[in-house]
This record gives C-alpha cells, sequence and structure tokens, in this order.
C-alpha cells in the first residue's frame, strides 16, 4: 500500500519531468522556429525594399523628366512579429545614405547650330560637375543572400556578395541614347539608419535647357564616377548604342567615347535630395542677340545652361557705344558675372539706355 508521502514524491517528480520536457520543446521550438519566422520577415523585407527602390530610381527620373518632386518611401529594416512566450533579437538596421561627393567630367564639347551662342562655356573645355550616388545596405540576421544597392547616373544596380552579380532595373533610363546625351548630378546628403519608413523626396532645381554640340578636336567623352564593371556598362547600361565608340573603366572612372561625326543634344540635370543642398549660381555670360524673346543682348547662364532670370547682367562696351556690346565674355571666378577692361556697366532687365546707371567697376576690375 503506498502512503501518501509517496504519492505526493510521484506527482512532483512527474510534474518536473512534464516542465523538463516543455522546457526542451520549447527551447527546440526557440532555436527552430524563430529563426525561421525572422529568415520569412527578412526574405518579405527584401523583396519589399527592392520594389521601393526601383520606385526611387523612377521617382529619381520621372522627376529629372517632368521638374515635380516625386515622394517616395523606404522601408529601413524587417520587423518581426513576436511570439507569445519566444524570444526575438530586435532586428538590424538597414542603411540608406549618399555617397561621398565625386567629379564626372564632360570633355572636348563645343556649342553648334542655333545654340552656338552657348560657345562661350561649350567651347571644348572641360567641364567637371560634382555628384554622388545614393546607396542602401540591408542588415539581416538570418538571410545572407540580400544585394547591396546602388543607384548612380540614373540607374539602380544590385550586387551580390556570392558571385559578384549585378541585376539592373529594368525602366533604367540610358545616358547615352544615340544622339541624347542625359547627365543626372545629384546633390545632397542622406543618411538614414533603422528600420522605420524613411521618406525621400527628389526635386529637380534645373531647367532641363538642352545645347547642341559637336567634338572640339578630340572625340566628345564622359568621364563618370562609377562603382560598375566596363562590362557592365558596355553590355547592359549602353548596349547597342550607336553613337558609343568605347567604354572603358579605370579607378572608378567609366570613361564614354562618342562618335565624333556626329552632334549630340546635351541635357544636364541637377536633383536635390535630403540636406546641405546648394542651388546653381550664375557662372558664364551668353550672347542672346539672336533671342527674339530676350530684351538683353546677353544674359546670365549657370553652369547647368539655365538663364539666370534675376541676376544682374555685366555688359562690356567700346566707347560708351550701346549698340554695340562685346560678343565674348570672360567666365568668372567667382558666383557672380565679371568681366575686365573696356568700359564696364551693369545693367539689368528692363533697364533701357536712358536710365543706364554710371560706369561701375566689374568684380574681376579693370574698369575705365
Amino acid at each position: 500500500m503506498c502512503s501518501a508521502d509517496s504519492r505526493g514524491q510521484s506527482l512532483q517528480i512527474g510534474a518536473i519531468l512534464l516542465f523538463g520536457f516543455l522546457l526542451i520543446g520549447m527551447t527546440t521550438a526557440q532555436a527552430s522556429l524563430v529563426p525561421a519566422d525572422i529568415s520569412r520577415a527578412e526574405l518579405d523585407h527584401s523583396q519589399r525594399v527592392a520594389d521601393q527602390l526601383v520606385g526611387l530610381e523612377t521617382a529619381v527620373f520621372e522627376t529629372s523628366v517632368t521638374g515635380r518632386p516625386q515622394p517616395t518611401t523606404l522601408d529601413l529594416g524587417p520587423t518581426y512579429d513576436d511570439r507569445l512566450l519566444f524570444v526575438y533579437p530586435p532586428p538590424r538596421a538597414g542603411t540608406l545614405r549618399t555617397t561621398e561627393p565625386a567629379t564626372l567630367h564632360i570633355d572636348n564639347a563645343e556649342a553648334v547650330g542655333d545654340d552656338d551662342a552657348f560657345d562661350t562655356y561649350w567651347n571644348g573645355t572641360t567641364r567637371s560637375y560634382t555628384t554622388r550616388a545614393i546607396t542602401y545596405e540591408p542588415a539581416y540576421r538570418e538571410l545572407d543572400t540580400a544585394p547591396r544597392y546602388r543607384l548612380e547616373h540614373g540607374v539602380l544596380a544590385a550586387r551580390y556578395d556570392a558571385d559578384s552579380r549585378i541585376e539592373l532595373a529594368d525602366n533604367r533610363q540610358p545616358v547615352v541614347d544615340d544622339t541624347d546625351l542625359s547627365v543626372l548630378v545629384v546633390d545632397g546628403e542622406v543618411a538614414a539608419a533603422g528600420v522605420g519608413t524613411e521618406a525621400v523626396v527628389p526635386e529637380r532645381v534645373t531647367d532641363s535647357t538642352t545645347v547642341d554640340i559637336e567634338a572640339s578636336g578630340d572625340p566628345i567623352r564622359l568621364r563618370l564616377p562609377t562603382e560598375l564593371s566596363a562590362e557592365t556598362w558596355r553590355e547592359t547600361i549602353l548596349a547597342g548604342q550607336p553613337t558609343v565608340d568605347s567604354v572603358a573603366v579605370a579607378d572608378d572612372v567609366a570613361t564614354i567615347t562618342l562618335d565624333s561625326s556626329e552632334t549630340y543634344d546635351l541635357t544636364l540635370h541637377e536633383i536635390e535630395i535630403g540636406t546641405n543642398t546648394t542651388d546653381p549660381s550664375a557662372t558664364y555670360l551668353r550672347n542672346a542677340s539672336g533671342d527674339d524673346e530676350w530684351p538683353l543682348p546677353v544674359d546670365v547662364r549657370d553652369r547647368y545652361n539655365d538663364r539666370v532670370d534675376d541676376a544682374t547682367t555685366v555688359w562690356v562696351y567700346n566707347d560708351s557705344d550701346y549698340g554695340s556690346p562685346e560678343s565674348s565674355f570672360t567666365v568668372p571666378d567667382g558666383t557672380a558675372p565679371a568681366v575686365s577692361g573696356d568700359v564696364c556697366y551693369t545693367l539689368t532687365k528692363g533697364v533701357v539706355d536712358a536710365d543706364a546707371p554710371e560706369t561701375v567697376e566689374s568684380v574681376a576690375g579693370g574698369c575705365a
């Protein structure tokens, strides 16, 4: 006959064994179920953020074409749906940022045809622009096959570490499209890390003025900072472009050499994104005597070839002859137009000869 004490001991031992089995079961589930849940959540996020980055690429392109800001959002990191009784680690933070500034160059381009008035600036001299790429890098606990992304020159590339594959978004826009040259400059800083949603609003700050250019002596070359290979540029981005003579990549610069026999339409777009942006400033004077809609024989242009309507226009005259302004102008070193030599007058839009101010000294000096 069992005593009450022995029966109590049996119940205690059974409870301990049951708790042990439960603990083993929860430990096993924690070791298998939780990582599986995390892996699914990270895979869902990886697919979602890939679509959002294509949306960002499209927003940058549409903004450059239409001039209308295209707001987009990006989910920086995944979220985990915690299960009762199980412990989930916090998700790791994804990172969206702009790269350090790099310089792109346009060599040997000279304005021609109806746009030859732009040859005060586009005269074969190398023109340089500072730009950035936009990158996104995920950070996952379980998923180890997710790519890193880079948006450069309007092209979104996904790089996989395992085999260094490059995937390009289908709706990319080529830098060279036959004789159309579309050069995109990105200005501003973005630095966001976390798992929340980040808003990104690309904004075009240029008028997308197009200038006809041709080779000045040597062929026109575009030298673009890049992390993509020459093969990717040749066989994917610029595949089938008849006006591209050659593409080479060295020291993280893609050099695109164009057919010298062609005339090209060059359009420069500046897109601002994030903070610490700088608006284009007055850069050179253009002979506007052939522009019927403009009341002055010269106008002020920025380095994107857009007219700066609110800038003071500096004219150079010989013997105070208002009817004969000098046809050539020097590019200023500072942020305001400046010329030197002869007699200088400062005139603004809408001012007639009778209202012209007295002789003034130009920023560069040398006025009599």
